[in-house]
């Protein structure tokens, strides 16, 4: 009998439950979508709807309002974080306080030409999860308007030059944070 029908038959109880702790661990991370994969899947399936529901200038238009406001949000939630610790809003406090883990969910590489702080972005567990679902045309939607709007809650200041893959067609994002005031 397999378990569905065990289930049915016998209904559940712990000691059947008993190897799933052990049998998770085995599998590791191998089916599990990372928290920013599931909600590059939910805001992608969220605005698929929308547009539908408005058409595509109407429905980017409010999905726009919407992600700014998330994005400013998360902003000014970073600067309070570094406020309270005593620190200034520089980039490296952006970096440090940041709400997401960047290395896990990017994996980053970073080079520092011309004293500005470039990150190129190839893996995206936003933008991968998405198009796991066929909903990259909506993922990138978020992609279009979040971060500058993240930059300008925490730090009006930081000027960000982004080359994203929806706009290249390369398979990666160039992220180009100026700081120095005569590169700006």
């Amino acid at each position: 009998m397999d378990d569905l029908q065990k289930e049915k038959i016998e209904g559940i109880n712990f000691q059947y439950l008993g190897d799933v702790i052990e049998k998770k661990k085995e599998l590791g991370n191998k089916y599990i979508t990372p928290g920013f994969g599931l909600a590059g899947q939910l805001f992608s399936t969220v605005a698929k709807h929308i547009i539908k529901e408005l058409g595509p200038e109407k429905g980017e238009a409010l999905l726009k309002g919407a992600i700014e406001e998330f994005g400013l949000e998360r902003g000014k939630r970073i600067a309070e974080k570094v406020k309270a610790n005593n620190k200034s809003l520089s980039l490296k406090n952006w970096l440090i306080y940041s709400d997401i883990d960047s290395i896990e969910n990017f994996r980053p590489i970073s080079s520092t030409p011309n004293d500005d702080f470039v990150v190129k972005i190839k893996h995206c567990t936003f933008i991968n999860a998405a198009k796991e679902w066929g909903l990259n045309e909506y993922a990138k939607i978020y992609c279009k308007y979040v971060d500058y709007k993240i930059l300008e809650g925490y730090n009006p200041d930081v000027k960000l030059i982004l080359e994203s893959r929806h706009d290249t067609g390369a398979n990666r994002c160039v992220f180009r944070y100026v700081m120095k005031e005569e590169n700006k």
